[in-house]
């Protein structure tokens, strides 16, 4: 919590159109991402380097444009120097992989064979330390050498330890150490930020991360190909994977909003996607046991905050229909939210969705235009919040200025 008033009255304005209250106006929420590093004028790879310079564009950006709720730079732009340490090979950055000015780009991968699923469904402990960890980290590769762990459970286990004499394990060793001590040093900025902000008037849109099942088994195990062959070739193992994935990824966003303190889930649906597969398939693999985590954050009083990437005009009637009313955003990309607020009344929260592509390539007018219709057909009855489609990074500023401008002069009820 903070002093500032101003705190108060944002954290109530958004919370309130959470549970599809009427506000005062409509939240203006934008995602963020790299665009005060590019608004600013300064590189990308000078500001992931320097946190304090982080900080004071973050800052300098909330007091410019006075969105509703706060951002953090920590996200993912406040983690790159632990990645550097331990060679993560799922992302590139600038000065990494990509040049200077460019912004983080993920790299998907098959990191787990389809016959390695009954080692993941088996022990999924022993298969990320001495399997995952070794292919996404290259400075853990020497991991992949040792003994099962699991055999400790017997005690007299001298093989495992005298495995770790082998000189190769110094490095994994000192590797660890480095990024420990970095992550605690992250950490600790990331909450001095999160104060500042707060003493100056804004409270975070979420207090914890999570994915769907599916999304980690597609994201980092399977990858995409691997992932919708599997839907058709074992698609016993791929749901028993997302049955094991679901409790701790339950556990990972209960525990992440009880430190935080801020009840918001934030759950970015990267694989439900329309066109990814059929709506057969969807309400089998997919849905399931995304379900079953929105209705593990609720019964903590924690608000599921989905990010529906792409096109999802065809899964929105289940989704919609089988949501905890009154405490879950959806932010929609490319599916059709003038549709979908047909359908959310009285159930879901509608965030979004002026398109990305006009707010690089349109004017003031087109934004303000888009902007209209949201406002005129959305927003009616509450329950809505404006943003972006997906994040600010390329905006033009005129355009982005044109967006706020606009929803704070017309948003009202």
């Amino acid at each position: 919590m903070s002093a500032n008033p101003a705190f108060e009255e944002r954290q109530k304005r958004y919370y309130d159109t959470i549970a599809l209250k009427k506000t005062d106006r409509v939240p203006i929420t934008p995602m963020v991402d790299t665009f005060p590093i590019r608004y600013y004028g300064v590189t990308m790879k000078d500001a992931i380097n320097d946190h304090q310079k982080l900080d004071e564009l973050w800052l300098r950006y909330h007091h410019e444009f006075n969105p509703d709720i706060g951002d953090t730079p920590y996200f993912i732009n406040g983690f790159f120097e632990i990645s550097e340490i331990l060679d993560f090979t799922l992302l590139k950055w600038a000065g990494h992989g990509l040049k200077d000015d460019a912004s983080y780009q993920f790299v998907e991968s098959e990191m787990m064979k389809p016959n390695e699923y009954d080692w993941f469904l088996s022990d999924p402990s022993d298969f990320m330390f001495r399997h995952m960890f070794p292919r996404v980290y290259g400075r853990l590769a020497p991991l992949a050498k040792l003994p099962n762990i699991s055999a400790s459970y017997y005690f007299f286990t001298p093989f495992i330890w005298a495995a770790l004499a082998d000189p190769i394990y110094q490095d994994v060793g000192r590797a660890l150490t480095d990024a420990a001590n970095v992550a605690a040093k992250t950490l600790g900025e990331l909450t001095v930020f999160h104060q500042k902000l707060a003493e100056a008037g804004w409270p975070l849109a979420q207090g914890a991360m999570t994915q769907a099942p599916l999304d980690i088994i597609g994201d980092y195990l399977r990858g995409i190909k691997g992932m919708l062959m599997d839907l058709r070739r074992c698609p016993d193992k791929l749901l028993a994977a997302c049955d094991k994935l679901l409790p701790v990824m339950l556990d990972l966003a209960v525990s992440s909003a009880k430190i935080s303190g801020v009840p918001i889930c934030f759950i970015p649906l990267h694989k439900c996607m329309d066109n990814f597969m059929s709506q057969e398939q969807f309400e089998k693999f997919y849905w399931p046991t995304l379900l079953e985590l929105m209705r593990g954050l609720v019964a903590e009083k924690i608000s599921p905050y989905l990010l529906i990437e792409g096109v999802c005009d065809q899964r929105l009637p289940v989704m919609i229909r089988d949501a905890p009313a009154g405490m879950c955003i959806y932010h929609l990309e490319g599916s059709d939210i003038f549709k979908a607020k047909k359908l959310a009344r009285d159930k879901v929260c509608l965030r979004g969705n002026v398109p990305v592509s006009m707010l690089i390539a349109g004017t003031p007018d087109d934004v303000r235009a888009y902007c209209k219709k949201l406002i005129d057909e959305v927003a009616v009855g509450g329950g809505f919040m404006m943003d972006t489609g997906v994040n600010l990074t390329d905006a033009k500023p005129e355009n982005v200025k044109a967006m706020f401008e606009y929803t704070r002069e017309h948003g009202v009820y």
